[in-house]
């Protein structure tokens, strides 16, 4: 019997294959040079570094090192927002802050009770960058002006510049080193007038008053909305279709009128923010989309559209079209935009178009994002003085309510506290139901009911 023959190409038998040798992970890990380049591309979430601390001493010596969070922070560059500071109560608690990630994500409370003490209700926010927040004092014959780090602690400014400030303070800009300060009083000649001043950390003091004519400003105009960075600029929207500009180089305060196709729109469907390019531009919203201009000297309105954004498919169906949508804010470092539909207050990211709901509530919130990164054990306890509210509160400011009519039409949203005094005057019946924004009709209940759930 002879043996078979063996199987292999007209070239004679294939040859075996040679493994090939890979680092193994834990050869990767286990090395002093890789693992920081390893851990520094965790994503930069507050639960990711303290997770990765319980691994061993070693992971956990390396994580909280001063060095490694310097490079971590350097490498990630764009902080994540962590939620919302607000001027708006609406019957809510004292609670100032809305958390925009869930556990184990979310930043403990105590972090962000306000360091004004008991005193805050008088304080307002005007604006949230670098990690600090900037707030105003209240009315008197000097007016005080705080930088607020939540990580570390409030920091005060001197007085805020002159002896009394009559008019309104706008929204200002907090940097790393200086305070963009803007307002709008009457001039010698009564014609209205606004008026910047910078605050230096490094000096210790304000500058010198810089002012520009402002006469299409009505004395009750408040540009609540905070400043935008674009270049070497801050801009300001205010009532009235027009930017107020503070070029930080030159100090110089000038006055943009807005593009003509805008110009009728009203002041919380607009919100300037950065292009590209770090140039300035404006994003108007429309019932499904958000139009995008920029500033183009070759046009002859001084403004062209570039892009529109689609809201379809990044927001929930709307149930109620009684209101136009509302652009509430704009984050620079995540390129995200809050708008406000009758569900609430959502964050879309721009490029990814992602959203989130934050909060639910009326449209006319005074919103201002706060980004950082935050490690457990490396910030302070909070601010004094809050102590006796509830950290429980959930996330939402405020709850808002809808109701029908005898007719079958729906109305709303409503807050609770509205439809309290109105109950209380006898406008419903015993039997009067309700149903929050992100439920249906047919979740309705007692408007007794709900009061209880309060």
């Amino acid at each position: 019997m002879s043996e078979p023959e063996p199987e292999h190409g007209p070239e004679g038998p294939e040859p075996e294959p040679i493994p090939r040798l890979r680092p193994s992970s834990s050869s990767v890990l286990d090395s002093d040079d890789l693992l920081p380049v390893v851990l520094r591309r965790l994503p930069p979430r507050p639960s990711s570094l303290p997770r990765a601390s319980l691994v061993c001493r070693r992971w956990r010596d390396l994580v909280t090192s001063r060095d490694f969070l310097r490079d971590f922070r350097e490498f990630h560059r764009a902080p994540p927002v962590l939620g919302l500071f607000h001027n708006t109560y609406l019957g809510a608690p004292d609670r100032r802050f809305v958390a925009a990630v869930d556990p184990p994500d979310r930043v403990p409370d105590s972090l962000f009770r306000m360091p004004c003490g008991r005193d805050h209700r008088s304080w307002r926010f005007l604006d949230c960058r670098h990690g600090r927040a900037l707030l105003l004092g209240p009315m008197g014959p000097r007016r005080e002006v705080l930088v607020w780090d939540p990580m570390t602690g409030a920091r005060p400014c001197p007085w805020m510049p002159g002896t009394s400030v009559t008019g309104r303070c706008s929204a200002p800009v907090a940097t790393q080193f200086q305070v963009v300060l803007v307002w709008f009083e009457l001039g010698l000649t009564y014609l209205r007038r606004a008026v910047a001043a910078v605050y230096s950390s490094e000096s210790g003091a304000w500058s010198h008053i810089i002012t520009v004519q402002a006469p299409f400003v009505s004395t009750a105009s408040n540009a609540s909305k905070p400043g935008t960075l674009a270049g070497n600029a801050v801009y300001w929207l205010i009532p009235g279709s027009r930017v107020l500009e503070f070029d930080a180089v030159t100090r110089n305060l000038a006055v943009i009128s807005v593009p003509a196709y805008t110009a009728g729109s009203l002041y919380w469907q607009c919100q300037l923010m950065p292009t590209d390019a770090k140039e300035l531009g404006l994003a108007m919203v429309t019932e499904i989309s958000i139009k995008l201009w920029k500033r183009d000297s070759g046009n002859a309105c001084g403004w062209s559209m570039y892009s529109a954004v689609q809201l379809e498919g990044c927001l929930p169906p709307r149930k109620w079209m009684q209101e136009q949508p509302s652009l509430l804010g704009y984050h620079e470092e995540s390129n995200a935009i809050f708008v406000w539909i009758e569900a609430g207050v959502f964050m879309i990211q721009l490029e990814s178009m992602q959203s989130r709901l934050m909060c639910q509530g009326a449209s006319n919130f005074e919103i201002y994002p706060f980004a950082g990164f935050y490690n457990r054990g490396d910030a302070t306890a909070g601010a004094q003085g809050d102590e006796d509210v509830d950290a429980r509160w959930p996330t939402a400011i405020v709850d808002m309510w809808h109701y029908e009519d005898p007719q079958g039409d729906s109305h709303g949203p409503y807050s609770m506290v509205s439809l309290q005094r109105w109950s209380g005057n006898g406008f419903f019946a015993e039997d009067f139901r309700v149903w929050r924004t992100d439920e249906t009709k047919e979740q309705a209940i007692l408007l007794t009911d709900a009061m209880l759930s309060l």
